[in-house]
């Protein structure tokens, strides 16, 4: 019975051709299925006005470049294996490329370089962020440094120095190095000369014993960049640079002498001398005739005595007149401003910082300032005053006089006058 009710059943369902279609479909792997993914970087055109930082793949030597106007940080792409020295506080970013390097792989150390030295010798900076890696990477660092104690001007600009070994740099600022590298960089401390050499002061025709102008007991020493590396310096305001040819001097400001290229540590003697602006010129009349001087000789015990005494006032008089018209010249130079000025004999390379400060105070605004003249300016409206002319005249009244008296118009008083006649 049941098989005959399975033969009419199917006998139905061909006679009304009713069928149903199955679709298979194979089940997602991850068991997430597609989800869309949100773009979240934009075209290159779209960000304008704005320099792109770029990794290098293959690097032999580190590479310096300036960003900026004024140029304010420096980019620093770096081989492997090779320390990247930077100032503390004066990080911004680290970057390189996936697919070579790592992030990660970065590693970063706190650096005292002869701290006891550098205090010394007047404060040098010698606290440095050690950064190495086995890839490549790139890093971003600032002009300025984030000090919470002594905070630096933000008024800063770089400059990038490639030391090939031939010259060495002599840098006279002891904030000037912010970030350096090189396996073959040498960079040490020496004292600044009192003095200068003997052959400067052949060449100048003056006294051995003349001051070069540099040591100062607040800053004793200099920096002394020697060997193969790239450094980067940094000034006050702009940076710029002069090219002294062989026997040609120069006039510089001492506290804007940024580096200059030396030849050793004990160039700077040979080419730096104190400069004192003269308090007038003395003219030398050459047609005068010069009678030579006589020279007595003693005889007696008496003459021998006054010989001596007489080679004392002497002596002494012209040692109290130099010091006399030395502090009246050094006097003059520090009332006008040029006690800091010193000479620069070349053949050199030098660099020169502006150091010109901005007012924090000139960029803020007054409190209530724009305010209060907002006010005045909806109030009151500006009115033209036109000249006008006024005559003078006098008349003689009786019981007063002499009476003074000032009209726009001399018409009306005519008439005035006339009626009176009249009455």
């Amino acid at each position: 019975m049941i098989n005959n009710l399975k033969r009419q059943s199917s006998r139905v369902l061909h006679h009304w051709n009713i069928t149903r279609s199955i679709s298979i479909k194979q089940s997602s792997t991850n068991g997430l299925g597609k989800i869309s993914e949100n773009k979240t970087i934009t075209d290159v055109e779209n960000i304008q006005e704005s320099k792109e930082l770029k990794s290098h793949r293959i690097l032999e030597n580190a590479e310096f470049k300036t960003l900026g106007t004024p140029q304010t940080a420096l980019s620093i792409n770096s081989p492997p294996s090779v320390p990247v020295y930077i100032r503390r506080g004066s990080l911004l970013s680290i970057y390189g490329l996936s697919e070579i390097s790592s992030i990660d792989s970065v590693r970063s150390t706190l650096e005292f370089q002869l701290w006891w030295k550098r205090l010394l010798y007047g404060g040098f900076v010698s606290t440095y962020q050690k950064l190495i890696s086995t890839t490549p990477f790139s890093i971003l660092v600032s002009s300025s440094s984030r000090n919470y104690l002594f905070p630096s001007s933000s008024n800063k600009s770089f400059i990038s120095l490639n030391l090939d070994g031939t010259n060495d740099w002599a840098v006279l600022n002891k904030n000037a190095i912010q970030v350096y590298t090189g396996n073959s960089l040498h960079i040490g401390l020496h004292t600044l000369p009192r003095t200068i050499s003997k052959n400067l002061a052949q060449a100048l025709k003056t006294s051995s014993r003349t001051p070069t102008g540099l040591f100062s007991w607040k800053q004793m020493g200099y920096t002394l960049l020697t060997g193969r590396g790239q450094v980067g310096l940094v000034g006050g305001g702009s940076i710029y640079n002069i090219n002294l040819d062989k026997d040609e001097q120069v006039l510089i400001n001492k506290n804007n002498l940024l580096a200059i290229t030396v030849n050793g540590s004990n160039d700077l003697q040979n080419c730096i001398v104190k400069y004192s602006f003269p308090l007038q010129h003395q003219s030398i009349n050459t047609n005068r005739e010069i009678k030579p001087l006589v020279k007595f000789k003693p005889t007696n015990n008496f003459g021998v005595q006054l010989y001596k005494l007489q080679q004392v006032i002497q002596s002494g008089w012209k040692t109290i007149s130099e010091f006399i018209s030395r502090g009246k010249r050094d006097t003059f130079n520090f009332l006008v401003g040029n006690q800091e000025f010193i000479k620069v004999v070349g053949p050199r390379n030098i660099l020169l910082q502006s150091n010109s400060p901005i007012t924090r105070s000139s960029n803020k605004p007054v409190r209530g300032t724009n305010h209060n003249i907002t006010q005045v300016e909806s109030t009151t409206t500006p009115t033209e005053k036109k000249p006008e002319d006024y005559l003078n005249y006098v008349t003689i009244e009786p019981g007063k006089g002499a009476v003074f008296k000032s009209t726009p118009d001399f018409s009306e008083t005519i008439k005035e006058i006339e009626s009176h006649k009249k009455a």
